[in-house]
């Protein structure tokens, strides 16, 4: 996957919703980076790159949320 469809995946994760309310995950592997993120509506709780942290603010704004997932690919 590259990061341009990570993020539109992200997008439509958050988006979505489900039974669980706004949480939503991934595990997987984008552009040779495995990646883990835990997150509720644009707050990434947890946001995990090739085991390296990287973190959100809660409550940030949709540009700021897709500026942080494309961190790692920078």
């Amino acid at each position: 996957m590259n990061r341009e469809d990570f993020k539109k995946l992200m997008n439509e994760k958050r988006k979505g919703g489900g039974k669980f309310g706004k949480w939503y995950g991934f595990v997987g592997e984008v552009e040779g980076k495995y990646i883990e993120i835990k997150a509720f509506k644009t707050w990434l709780q947890i946001f995990r790159v090739d085991g390296r942290n990287y973190f959100g603010g809660m409550d940030v704004s949709v540009a700021v949320f897709n500026e942080t997932l494309l961190k790692p690919f920078i």
